[in-house]
């Protein structure tokens, strides 16, 4: 068996400050947050032919410029930016406390990361994509997955030229820098990426309901009564039973929610991916 890690990541109301988009036709595009060190541009990255940069004014989101760096980890979707390398490998980098978390609960090859955000819907209007009226709050969702093929203490030392563009391989100096690289192929499926992005489904969705995104409704199995340990939430006061699910009042802050290895919860993340890539 394997572990779970739900991975929060992109934009939130700390880092960022908005909510990534939910397009018309269920394209979700996480808005990685931004670094001052990192090389990457917010206009250097694109769904299509649109830049980020472009989408985020249209949403309102004003306070970035062309001179905006952007950390993109993880960094799963080939397509959102343009590759000058031959070769790519999926990547997804963690250091500080957060790596140590990772470490302590043994986060190893064959685990799977969940990533999960702060989403809203948007609507096509003549002057572009704007966040629907009608979704005011916004959704914690699952937007990706990653199943560790590698795990790597990064130093100063030479690594392959197409690692060189992730921000924690281009500053190799953050404490405790640790990067987990993607399987080839998912080993639950072997027809299947070891990492990717879904569309929008309501399956996705961990938010109990759109006033309380913090709140979430999961299966009956992940309360504490069923010897199911997520890091974190292991207060039984953050949990409520229900009469075929369970509610789960989520930390406000937090990146990695490490679930022990339990059947039920391999069995979820596995359906997950597999009805949604």
């Amino acid at each position: 068996m394997r572990k779970i890690i739900l991975s929060r990541k992109g934009f939130d109301s700390a880092s960022g400050g908005y909510p990534s988009p939910i397009l018309p036709d269920g394209t979700m595009i996480s808005f990685p947050i931004p670094e001052d060190s990192a090389g990457i541009y917010y206009n250097a990255l694109k769904h299509k032919d649109l830049p980020y940069l472009d989408l985020m004014k249209q949403l309102g989101i004003k306070k970035y410029t062309e001179n905006s760096r952007v950390h993109l980890d993880p960094d799963i979707n080939y397509s959102v930016i343009e590759r000058n390398c031959n070769k790519w490998e999926a990547i997804f980098g963690q250091c500080s406390a957060s790596a140590s978390h990772l470490d302590n609960h043994k986060v190893k090859e064959g685990d799977i990361f969940l990533f999960f955000g702060w989403f809203r819907n948007t609507i096509k209007t003549a002057s572009g994509y704007k966040y629907d009226p009608n979704d005011k709050e916004g959704r914690h969702i699952i937007w990706g997955y990653l199943e560790i093929g590698q795990k790597i203490k990064i130093v100063d030392k030479v690594y392959p030229e197409h690692y060189l563009t992730h921000p924690h391989f281009e500053d190799k100096n953050r404490p405790n820098n640790t990067a987990y690289i993607a399987t080839d192929k998912l080993s639950l499926d072997n027809s299947l990426a070891g990492a990717g992005v879904f569309k929008y489904d309501e399956n996705l969705v961990l938010s109990s309901e759109p006033s309380k995104k913090t709140v979430w409704k999961l299966p009956k199995y992940f309360h504490p009564d069923c010897n199911t340990i997520m890091t974190y939430h292991t207060d039984i006061k953050r949990w409520e039973n229900k009469n075929d699910y369970c509610l789960l009042r989520c930390v406000d802050r937090g990146q990695e929610f490490v679930i022990y290895e339990k059947p039920e919860i391999e069995q979820w993340a596995k359906d997950i991916i597999l009805r949604n890539v």
